[in-house]
């Protein structure tokens, strides 16, 4: 069920009808706007659009990097388990003495 919720953006104040939790909507918008302040901070002057266009980019690229290293992990995982499969094998039929 769709709700609204209100968050804030740059000293704005956004109606957004969502069917997230809003809770999470918050804490996303949360997340948005600490990263304008951590670009603000570095000592970015850009109008307000732009200054969001970097957030996304940013957001979007970290997103990007998390899902690499997960795929990563994961195939390293698989790996390892192989190899630990394989071993087990070679011992189930190697001859008992």
């Amino acid at each position: 069920m769709s709700t609204p919720v209100e968050i804030s953006l740059m000293g704005r104040t956004f109606s957004i009808v969502s069917d997230e939790d809003p809770e999470r909507v918050k804490a996303s918008a949360a997340l948005v706007q600490h990263k304008v302040e951590e670009l603000r901070k570095m000592g970015a002057s850009v109008a307000s659009d732009r200054l969001l266009a970097l957030v996304a980019l940013n957001l979007a690229g970290e997103l990007i990097a998390s899902q690499h290293t997960r795929v990563d992990g994961l195939d390293g995982l698989i790996t390892s388990l192989d190899h630990v499969v394989s071993q087990a094998e070679g011992l189930a039929k190697a001859p008992l003495r």
